[in-house]
């Protein structure tokens, strides 16, 4: 796998953070894209994460199937904004600053942002963002709905290491299943969902962890 020093990888417990480290601005280049999309399978497969928060140092994991917490300080500056935008929660500090300013170079988000950003505030304030390219702080932000929780400086990161800490601690089986169902559900008319959570659900029956709580609840364990 490609493995440049600016993206590394950080376990603990069941836990994990991805660190984008490329100072002096943590620009996600584009040689970053393609070393960060070559470590979604292999953080998929890692039995050993359950929840991954991805954060700087200073379509990507969309569709991992483990909750992704982004844990964003500071400027979150095109790429690094949809990034954040591909992750399931968003967690940021009253520092940070998210922008889309790829128009002003005759360019355009290309990785997800139009259809993540226009979902979550609306195609005419996506429009407005990404043809206007303006900065939008963190609390604006939080209003909008780009950002579900808002910090205190330098918080971000360890609220965002606690709530995959709290992910990671929930059997994997029934976490997978929730997820797919959100994502899978976002593509199905309101009345199809339900037959979608109910089929997921089933399978769950069979599954081993939730067998075993089962059986704990029983006094059989």
């Amino acid at each position: 796998m490609p493995s440049g020093p600016r993206l590394r990888i950080e376990k603990k417990g069941a836990s994990a953070v991805l660190w984008i480290d490329n100072p002096p601005r943590n620009a996600l280049r584009l040689s970053m894209i393609s070393d960060l999309a070559a470590r979604v399978p292999e953080i998929e497969k890692d039995d050993g994460i359950r929840a991954l928060v991805v954060a700087g140092s200073g379509g990507l994991v969309f569709y991992l199937t483990k909750p992704t917490v982004a844990a964003v300080t500071g400027v979150a500056r095109g790429a690094g904004a949809e990034l954040a935008l591909a992750c399931d929660i968003r967690i940021a500090d009253e520092t940070a600053i998210f922008s889309h300013p790829e128009a002003r170079i005759g360019w355009m988000p290309s990785h997800g942002g139009t259809a993540r950003l226009s979902k979550i505030v609306g195609r005419s304030m996506a429009l407005e963002l990404l043809v206007s390219g303006k900065e939008l702080p963190g609390l604006d932000a939080l209003r909008l709905g780009i950002v579900d929780h808002l910090t205190a400086p330098g918080e971000a990161i360890p609220q965002a290491r606690a709530l995959a800490d709290a992910f990671a601690e929930k059997p994997r089986s029934a976490v997978k299943s929730i997820k797919r169902t959100l994502a899978e559900g976002d593509e199905k008319p309101y009345r199809n969902r339900f037959l979608l959570e109910s089929q997921h659900a089933v399978q769950l029956l069979w599954d081993e962890e939730y067998r075993a709580a089962i059986a704990k609840l029983r006094g059989k364990s």
